[in-house]
């Protein structure tokens, strides 16, 4: 199953942990926009080529399922990116998977104390790109990840025209917004859900 929240809470109206969920079950669960929760083969079978999709990982355990599905397809490999908070999911990435590319998602910028602990951790699992909220990036933070070779990427939690107009005007490289449609000088444009 694809999911994005640990819960059916903010899709389905639905209390219920989908670790607590059987597939049945959750595939039979309705959606609040209609609709129902995919299987890992309807959105790579049902995502044309040339369309890139981006995996986020957030529980350790699904990983093996979706690499599993990664390792069957070259052609889905090339279209496809692993991306996680957690630079141990993107060590396993890089392992099993070199050719997939990584993004090394950040909940916020690192702070000059932190720096020695963090980005050499970010570093060892050799990211495509790195990706942290909008607010998080200013011009010199873009341009010190490019002169590192790294692609550079923004999220926002929410629907805001503002924040994808702000991933444009800093011309981040990969926008992960609710607003593609305000986003034109990316070279990707990630459609949150």
């Amino acid at each position: 199953m694809i999911a994005h929240d640990s819960d059916l809470i903010r899709v389905a109206g639905d209390a219920h942990k989908i670790k607590e969920l059987t597939a049945k079950e959750l595939s039979e669960t309705e959606l609040r926009q209609a609709g129902s929760i995919p299987l890992l083969l309807d959105v790579t079978s049902n995502v044309p080529e040339p369309l890139i999709l981006n995996f986020e990982i957030k529980d350790p355990e699904a990983a093996p399922f979706l690499f599993t599905k990664l390792k069957t397809s070259a052609s889905l490999r090339k279209r496809a990116i692993v991306s996680s908070f957690q630079m141990e999911i993107l060590k396993t990435a890089k392992e099993q998977l070199p050719d997939v590319r990584r993004i090394a998602l950040l909940r916020a910028w690192v702070l000059p104390g932190m720096r020695r602990m963090v980005w050499p951790k970010i570093f060892e699992v050799e990211p495509w790109a790195v990706a942290t909220r909008i607010g998080s990036l200013n011009p010199s933070r873009i341009k010190w990840l490019h002169a590192r070779g790294y692609k550079v990427g923004a999220y926002d939690n929410r629907p805001s025209i503002r924040a994808a107009r702000r991933m444009a005007k800093l011309g981040v490289d990969i926008a992960m917004t609710y607003r593609p449609d305000a986003i034109t000088s990316t070279q990707y444009a990630v459609h949150s859900t």
